[in-house]
């Protein structure tokens, strides 16, 4: 029996909770007035969501800090004026695929694609850059200098004189290294659908401030598992003391855990992939009506927890017919006989005061669901197990043996790319990732796609279960090292190997007979279309006027307008693009008459009349397009009369 509380609703723990849910890192711990510890709003990071300048706080709380995580935070808000541009030489099936590689900082184009992909990720799978104690490459502007690390530590004072016996050495790359990780998680975290997971690999350097960095960031309770990879068995040789390691992790987190399916895969794939962690079917294949099936439990519940007292609608009597399989339930205290029936009664309860254990199907359930159960009537006696339609479905574990480094090399000696990564990222690891947290139609981001390993994964996934899942890369334009094995190949860029990588891994499927979607739309991370035509009053003079009409920049393309509008409109940048001609003007239909575009430099109204005839949601123009107000207001409501739910805009 509950307890009335009597009281009215509670609207700081309703408000708490809603902070928690959109800000997770703006909720902590803090001493209350008897000291114990209680939940509580950090107003300084919660502060820092509506500010544009830093804010500072001293107060003690508990939480993960270093020099510059406010500047990460600040950085993680601040808007991108930056722009996507389409790379149509570099693409594979420009018009038709749904799968994205773009090349350029992933923090910005993270922000680009905030609005048109919000809420749409199942998966995201990253293999950051290591923390080795080396500088990387992700200078953000946050990134501390050496000597301004000492001085926010506490190591050194205003003059540079030291403060402490022993410096903290490393602890600077700790500081960068999590400002570059903080900023990109935060943004990463919108794009999540309500039940995406995400996984990091990671080595033992980070590990614990990554998971810690995690769960402020998704919330503690969504932190869902830590995957331990043995990435070598042998043993790393090199190492300086103790031990030679072994493996790596892989730190699983979600939007919301409450929200994720256990993962669950195919047990004969696991068990070829990683047959020193699971073993053969214990439980024989057998086969009805509706097909296949084995089973592994009883059906009353082995929890004697579950009894007549806590569950006494779950106690009760079954009956069954063995010759005509008819089924029917009776109260326990209920002796009535039915002829030709065989009875069940609930298994007995060795809890002292206790009778019986509670089924774990209702009365309802198993009238209309019988045909899953399996009725023993062997030596006259019934007992009742159920049935486990997917034969092969297994649990995934939280250790993976087999997949190795060396593995991940002779994916790449497969498609003739061997020693180009020294350690790349095994697609039979990916894939299994893949497998068991995605669906057959849900879209995959890697946004440290180095190798492209993860695309290749999706791409396999998809043969394996004739899926059509999506696949989003992001790479840094990073240059391969002078002398490199990648260089000698004629490889200028990590992003060219990567693309290179998806190229033959498609088409060696589709030389394999798959015929689903292998192709990537190339896009890459430029400044802003826009022209800067702002100008103070004594830059103007008479000879600039008409420049300064301008307002794109004059070697951006129709197509570089096109995809820089379809973000600003939040429409998927991997939308399928029809290039039309009308009269000798290009126009481009995207998502099937969801946009029209036309960046002619005059419009006419036979024009607007063609675009206005689809009804679109969106009608793009070029803003000098229309050379006087009087004629942008003239194609305004021609277009809003022939077509009243169309919006209009210009770049």
């Amino acid at each position: 029996m509950s307890r009335l509380n009597l009281t009215s609703f509670d609207a700081l723990s309703d408000n708490l909770g809603y902070l928690v849910e959109r800000f997770p890192h703006a909720v902590t711990e803090v001493r209350s007035a008897d000291g114990t510890a209680t939940r509580a709003v950090d107003w300084d990071v919660l502060r820092q969501e509506f500010s544009g300048q830093l804010v500072e706080g001293p107060q003690e709380r508990y939480r993960l800090d270093w020099p510059g995580k406010r500047e990460a935070l600040l950085l993680s808000n601040s808007p991108t004026a930056r722009s996507l541009r389409p790379i149509r030489t570099e693409s594979v099936d420009f018009d038709t695929t749904r799968n994205l590689f773009i090349e350029g900082d992933n923090l910005d184009t993270l922000k680009l694609l905030q609005e048109p992909l919000l809420g749409q990720v199942k998966m995201i799978y990253i293999d950051p850059p290591y923390n080795t104690g080396n500088d990387f490459l992700y200078a953000d502007d946050f990134a501390d200098s050496r000597d301004d690390y000492l001085k926010q530590s506490g190591q050194v004072d205003e003059a540079g004189a030291r403060l402490v016996a022993t410096s903290e050495t490393g602890g600077r790359f700790h500081s960068a290294w999590l400002s570059m990780m903080y900023a990109r998680l935060k943004v990463a975290r919108s794009l999540l659908t309500e039940d995406g997971v995400g996984f990091v690999s990671i080595d033992g350097n980070e590990v614990a401030q990554l998971k810690m960095l995690l769960s402020e960031l998704y919330g503690p309770n969504n932190f869902v598992a830590t995957i331990t990879w043995v990435s070598n068995l042998k043993g790393r040789q090199i190492s300086d003391g103790g031990p030679a390691g072994t493996h790596e992790y892989i730190l699983c987190f979600a939007k919301d855990a409450q929200a994720v399916n256990q993962f669950r895969g195919s047990g004969a794939t696991f068990r070829k992939l990683m047959p020193d962690v699971y073993k053969g079917a214990a439980y024989a294949l057998k086969e009805d009506a509706k097909g296949p099936y084995v089973t592994k439990n009883e059906l009353y519940n082995t929890n004697s927890k579950f009894n007549e007292r806590t569950a006494p609608t779950m106690v009760f009597r079954i009956h069954y017919n063995p010759d005509s399989g008819e089924v029917r339930v009776s109260d326990l205290h209920d002796e009535t006989t039915y002829p030709g029936f065989i009875t069940a009664m609930p298994h007995p309860n060795s809890r002292p005061g206790l009778n019986w254990h509670a089924w774990r199907w209702s009365r309802a359930k198993i009238l209309a669901d019988h045909e899953d159960l399996e009725f023993d009537t062997t030596n006259g006696k019934l007992r009742i197990r159920t049935k486990i339609r997917d034969v092969d479905g297994m649990t995934m574990k939280d250790i993976v043996i087999g997949p190795s480094t060396m593995t991940g090399q002779a994916d790449l000696e497969a498609l003739g790319m061997g020693r180009l990564f020294d350690t790349p990222k095994p697609v039979g690891l990916l894939e299994t990732l893949v497998s068991v947290a995605t669906g057959p139609d849900d879209l995959v981001l890697d946004f440290f796609a180095g190798s492209c390993a993860t695309a290749e994964a999706v791409l396999q996934q998809n043969v394996t279960d004739g899926g059509q899942r999506r696949f989003i890369m992001i790479q840094l334009d990073e240059p391969c090292g002078a002398g490199t094995p990648a260089a000698a190949e004629g490889f200028s860029t990590i992003a060219a190997i990567g693309r290179e990588r998806v190229r033959r891994a498609g088409s060696a499927l589709r030389a394999n007979g798959f015929t689903g979607d292998i192709g990537f739309r190339a896009l890459r991370l430029d400044s802003s279309t826009r022209a800067d035509v702002r100008r103070t009053p004594d830059e103007v003079s008479q000879e600039s006027l008409l420049e300064l009409q301008a307002t794109v920049k004059p070697d951006r393309t129709d197509e570089d307008l096109l995809f820089d509008a379809l973000l600003d409109l939040g429409i998927d940048p991997a939308s399928p693009v029809v290039e039309l001609n009308v009269d000798g003007t290009v126009i481009f239909d995207v998502a099937d008459g969801a946009v029209i575009a036309c960046f002619a430099r005059k419009v006419s109204q036979e024009m607007l009349r063609s675009i206005a005839g689809p009804q679109p949601l969106h009608a793009l123009f070029r803003d000098a397009a229309f050379e006087t107000d009087a004629a942008r207001i003239n194609a305004e409501q021609l277009l809003k009369q022939l077509s009243p739910n169309t919006t209009i805009a210009t770049v």
